[in-house]
């Protein structure tokens, strides 16, 4: 995409990531950086954002290169609903703000990808939070369930998680208690 620095890159290491829309700014940090070509200094904005995809959360982290007209509201303690539209004004390529509350807003020359990397606390959020939701279901779906497990084993040196991973040997569904035994038996030292 055009202005947007390292486009290809984030296509292939998040594939099916829509960019127009980020639910939730999670940090930012301002500063003046001296790019190239021609190393003038530049208002930049370095932003972390929250994105699930197929399961997984992930820190996106973008850098917004030209930041001008940066409004934000300090009162507000959420950023999320973040739309990145493109808008051609001169030297400037795209308008970033949140479209539901107005907690910011700006505009920006270009936009870089910085990297992304495996959010472990929300990951292990998302997996009790899938697991509870399945227990409490009358009819188990049996593929989703065992997908679950295996999402939660893979945070089993937590001790909240080893616990429950133990306790699922004694559950009343005969099919946890299935994949309680079955983990048990892969994962005897």
């Amino acid at each position: 995409m055009k202005h947007w620095r390292d486009w290809e890159r984030m296509q292939e290491e998040l594939p099916g990531m829509q960019v127009r829309y980020f639910d939730t700014m999670l940090r930012f940090s301002h500063d003046y950086l001296e790019l190239p070509p021609y190393y003038e200094r530049k208002a930049c904005l370095t932003s972390v954002f929250l994105e699930e995809l197929d399961g997984k959360a992930y820190d996106v982290t973008l850098r917004f290169i030209g930041v001008c007209s940066l409004k934000l509201d300090m009162h507000f303690e959420y950023l999320g609903d973040i739309e990145i539209s493109p808008e051609e004004i001169e030297d400037i390529h795209f308008y970033v703000h949140d479209y539901e509350h107005g907690g910011i807003s700006f505009y920006c020359e270009e936009i870089a990808y910085v990297g992304a990397q495996e959010n472990v606390e929300e990951n292990l959020q998302l997996a009790l939070s899938r697991w509870k939701q399945l227990v409490q279901m009358e009819l188990l779906d049996e593929d989703a369930l065992g997908k679950a497990f295996k999402d939660l084993a893979v945070f089993a040196d937590r001790p909240m998680v080893a616990d429950l991973l133990r306790k699922s040997v004694t559950h009343e569904n005969a099919v946890i208690r299935r994949l309680g035994y079955q983990y048990m038996a892969e994962n005897r030292k």
